[in-house]
């Protein structure tokens, strides 16, 4: 669903028209996105994952239901044992991450704060070129020792 959005953006842009004819601009709107992948392996079971960013931090149980009497997952982050992505919020403009994994059976701690890199890799202008907002995308690769 999420790789279909700009098929269904630029079609709303081709029925309005010219997305900044003159002073004017669409109203569309987008989010920012960042995709962390693990190294293959890295997990295979449920895991408790903490991303701090710059200004705001996550805690989310991957794989496995949320422990009773926790607090549910934020809407914001999914995970998988591929990685995670963070979708809206403050951290997806964070450049750099701190992870934590923590495997859910044996408490082991499989990440312990590792930096990871958030790079840009692409712009998305859902307005045209000379409008706003410019939502980016970023990619990091979370790195073992």
């Amino acid at each position: 669903m999420r790789r279909a959005l700009p098929f269904v953006v630029a079609a709303v842009i081709a029925a309005l028209g010219p997305a900044c004819a003159g002073d004017t601009c669409t109203l569309l709107g987008c989010d920012d996105d960042t995709i962390i992948t693990y190294p293959p392996g890295l997990v295979d079971g449920a895991y408790d994952l903490d991303v701090v960013g710059a200004s705001t931090s996550y805690h989310a149980r991957c794989l496995g239901p949320v422990p009773p009497g926790g607090t549910p997952n934020s809407p914001e982050l999914s995970c998988d044992a591929e990685g995670f992505e963070l979708m809206v919020g403050a951290a997806t403009s964070d450049r750099t991450l701190r992870v934590t994994i923590t495997d859910v059976d044996s408490e082991t701690e499989l990440a312990v704060d590792v930096e990871v890199a958030a790079d840009a890799v692409d712009e998305f202008a859902p307005n045209g070129p000379d409008c706003a907002p410019v939502c980016i995308v970023r990619n990091g690769a979370l790195m073992i020792r």
